[in-house]
């Protein structure tokens, strides 16, 4: 069973293909289990009430495709001083390999990638190729977790994971 946490930027491009979560709905409990985390909803909360998909409220939409998908309350895993704690180590090692974005722009990201590590999962799903899938944060993620004997987490595209 593959444990897997879909990044914000994912359940934009669900959304779109209903089709695809049809499938997702129907591997779960069996094949896969999705994780969740504060941070990904919130990210998701923040989508402007007024933004439409398809004539529907977007924001909406990406909230009950969330709650679909993290079926159970423990699956919506916490954010605490460890995840935090590695986050920012990702963030330093980030910058040493010349990652070109800020840290306010990589916060939520390096978080979303801590807390699967911590938790021991096996897929991060993104289509964020500027920041969680870029080759400096993904080299990044790779020394700290070498240097702290963890397992790193399979970094999956879109169209990959589909």
């Amino acid at each position: 069973m593959e444990r897997t946490l879909l990044d914000t930027s994912i359940y934009g491009e669900l959304i779109k293909e209903l089709d695809v979560v049809d499938k997702l709905v129907s591997c779960i409990p069996q094949q896969m289990v999705i994780y969740g985390s504060r941070v990904i909803r919130n990210e998701l909360r923040e989508t402007p009430k007024a933004e439409k998909e398809e004539g529907k409220n977007k924001r909406s939409l990406l909230l009950k495709t969330y709650d679909l998908l993290v079926r159970k309350e423990n699956h919506s895993l916490p954010t605490n001083k460890l995840v935090e704690s590695l986050a920012a180590d990702y963030l330093g090692e980030y910058k040493k390999q010349r990652g070109a974005l800020s840290h306010s722009e990589m916060a939520n990201d390096l978080i979303i990638v801590a807390t699967a590590t911590i938790y021991h999962l096996d897929i991060v799903v993104s289509n964020d190729k500027r920041s969680l899938l870029s080759s400096s944060a993904a080299k990044a993620y790779k020394l700290v977790n070498l240097a702290y004997r963890l397992n790193n987490p399979v970094l999956m595209d879109y169209q990959s994971f589909k």
